[in-house]
């Protein structure tokens, strides 16, 4: 009995052990299958993560190139500075409480960093397998003193600090040039992803305006990096050739140099010569080349705040500063031009011969039309053209602005002289200025029934560089200087060479001819004489700050504005002050526009300052070009009469 119960369970027994068996080869299978699946399906990127996790990449960052003046003296540079870098688990409140002291931190400043730290903002990262893997450093404090890293390095025992080299830009000169040079600061995450295959990293540095800008990527260079194993205390083991793929460093390459047109000597006495006014803007070139020698825009920064960590405080004290310091006076901000834009409507009428140089104008001190009465400044009697731009009459102009279709032709002329668009410089982003048609004053009063349309006061305003008429200051500069040269409208220059950083010339710019101004030689040279007037002649409104010994020419503006009120309960006058014009007035070297806002009559402030400017140009960059032959006024039948004595007021609105 007890063998065939044994017997009877044998079959029993077998099925269980197959289906046993089954299960075992099953869960076997399934081990197998992952193995397979993590060592041959995902075995690469499970190394990979291995390898992260004992690799320690340090980035080797590009010297940013220099960016130079004419001569070659440097206005941006990068130098040495030393940041520290905290691992967030070894870094202990003890420790963190000494490094305050050691970077003298301040309470609340000391309060963000440690909580920041203490969040974890790089703190240790899981995969997805649960491994962890190496922490990334924080950055704690940068571009500390050498006092401070001394300090770290030597005489306190700070675990998870460690010092890290990096360059930073520097600007030797501060605030000179600064809106041309621009400044720098972060990439935020949306310019990293939309820059991803640039090359560009978390933290990376990129230009924000000026040349910064426009040129980084000559500037910017391009990091490297070097790769070793490290165990989990950080510290260095084994060679890497044998876990990583692809190359384990990668040198860095320099940023190449720029180099400028900009003179340092001339742009730093034209900045000198803006010293005594609150806002304003001037531009000095070259007229045979179209080449910036000085572009100032005051008030001014400096870069080196601005490229370093800004405070908040700074920052606000930027933003609420009324003048405009970030804002470039000279290029992203328009202006009427008042009566600078007088030679614009004398080319005009001679060109489409609606008058002679001869013919004559009675000026009574206003002109009316339509009811309405046109003022100037006093009664100038009867004048001619040359006497209508020496003297500044609005009613010789008022009577030109009268004549039909005279708006479309300041139009078409003034965009000739450059006016109306971007003069190509491409530099803050450069305002191209508006010149008005009848047509657009039509559209705007379809658009708008209350509109007034066109109406014959526009071109009256028009005519004199009021109304809707906008100009930069680089606009008057170039126009002023094709005026001067004959006629050649260069493109503006900033950028004269780059150069790599061994000092091998990369590309170099010539001075390129934006047009041959389709405008009458004999045209030009009537209003040069008419330039010459305005300062050399007697009664001209710059008459009073004329130089004995350089024949300068140019032309006075006084443009109409609303004035403000100050912060201490005063206001401000409302006019802005211009002087445009060229010197040797025989033989034109350079151009030149300045523009004092809110200061009143061109003839007392502006002309003051582009005199300045020009003793100190021939005197200190080009002596040898003041001694140029003079253009001389123009003669007169019978005696001239004795000169008066200078007004304190120019004769225009």
């Amino acid at each position: 009995m007890e063998i065939a119960g044994q017997d009877a369970e044998l079959p029993e027994i077998r099925r269980r052990s197959r289906y046993f068996a089954l299960v075992v080869l099953v869960a076997f299978g399934g081990i197998a299958g992952r193995l397979f699946y993590l060592q041959v399906v995902q075995g690469d990127a499970f190394f990979r993560v291995t390898s992260d996790s004992i690799i320690h990449t340090d980035l080797l960052p590009a010297v940013r190139g220099q960016i130079r003046d004419r001569k070659g003296k440097v206005l941006a540079t990068v130098r040495p500075s030393y940041n520290v870098f905290v691992t967030p688990r070894l870094l202990t409140a003890d420790g963190f409480a000494r490094l305050r002291t050691v970077l003298g931190m301040n309470g609340d400043e000391a309060m963000d960093v440690w909580e920041r730290i203490q969040n974890g903002e790089a703190v240790t990262a899981q995969t997805s397998s649960g491994a962890r893997v190496a922490e990334r450093p924080v950055l704690l404090a940068e571009d500390i003193s050498r006092e401070a890293m001394a300090a770290i390095e030597t005489g306190v025992d700070l675990p998870g600090v460690k010092i890290v080299s990096a360059p930073r830009r520097s600007y030797p000169y501060g605030i000179l040039a600064a809106h041309v040079l621009g400044f720098m600061n972060e990439i935020s995450a949306e310019e990293l992803r939309a820059k991803k295959g640039e090359g560009y990293r978390a933290g990376d540095l990129v230009g924000r305006t000026g040349i910064e800008r426009q040129w980084d990527g000559y500037l910017r260079g391009r990091a490297g990096f070097q790769k070793i194993v490290v165990d989990r205390r950080d510290l260095p083991k084994t060679d890497i050739h044998d876990i990583v793929d692809g190359p384990s460093a990668q040198v860095a390459i320099a940023g190449n140099n720029v180099v400028l047109t900009l003179d340092v000597d001339t742009q730093r006495f034209t900045e000198r010569a803006l010293r005594n006014v609150s806002a304003a803007g001037a531009v000095v070139l070259d007229v045979d080349s179209g080449r910036i020698l000085a572009m100032a825009s005051k008030p001014s920064f400096d870069p080196n705040e601005m490229s370093g960590h800004l405070t908040p405080e700074a920052e606000q004290r930027l933003l609420a500063d009324r003048y405009h310091p970030l804002h470039d006076k000279t290029l992203a901000e328009t202006y009427y031009p008042g009566s600078t834009f007088k030679p614009v409507s004398a080319i005009a009428a001679l060109e489409d011969r609606l008058i002679t140089p001869d013919d004559k104008t009675k000026c009574h001190g206003s002109f009316e039309i339509a009811r309405r009465r046109f003022k100037c400044t006093k009664t100038h009697l009867t004048v001619n053209l040359y006497d209508a731009i020496v003297q500044s009459c609005n009613v010789y102009f008022y009577e030109l602005g009268a004549r039909p279709g005279m708006m479309d032709r300041l139009a078409k002329y003034g965009a000739d002289l450059g006016l109306g668009a971007p003069t190509g410089l491409g530099l803050n982003g450069e305002e191209g200025g508006f010149l008005p048609t009848e047509d657009w004053y039509r559209a705007q009063k379809r658009e708008n029934p209350k509109a007034e349309g066109f109406q014959i006061g526009q071109a009256l305003n028009a005519v004199i560089g009021q109304g809707s008429t906008r100009v930069t200051l680089l606009q008057m500069a170039t126009l002023y200087a094709a005026i001067a040269n004959g006629g050649k409208l260069w493109l503006p220059q900033i950028v004269e060479r780059v150069e790599s950083p061994d000092g091998q010339v990369l590309e170099a710019f010539a001075p390129r001819v934006r047009r041959e101004l389709s405008v009458a030689p004999e045209s030009l040279a009537i209003v040069r004489q008419a330039l010459v007037g305005v300062v050399n002649e007697p009664k001209g409104t710059a008459f009073k700050v004329r130089s004995k010994d350089i024949e300068v020419a140019g032309k006075t503006g006084t443009a109409q504005v609303h004035g403000r009120h100050t912060e201490n309960g005063g206001y401000e006058a409302g006019d802005h002050a211009w002087f445009v014009g060229f010197a040797p007035a025989g033989r034109p070297r350079i151009a030149l526009a300045v523009l004092v806002e809110h200061g009143g009559h061109g003839g007392d402030v502006a002309a003051p300052v582009a005199m300045e400017i020009i003793h100190n140009y021939f005197d200190t960059v080009a002596p040898a070009d003041r001694e140029a032959p003079r253009l001389g006024l123009p003669r007169r039948h019978g005696p001239r009469a004795p000169a008066p004595e200078p007004t304190t007021a120019e004769a225009e609105p």
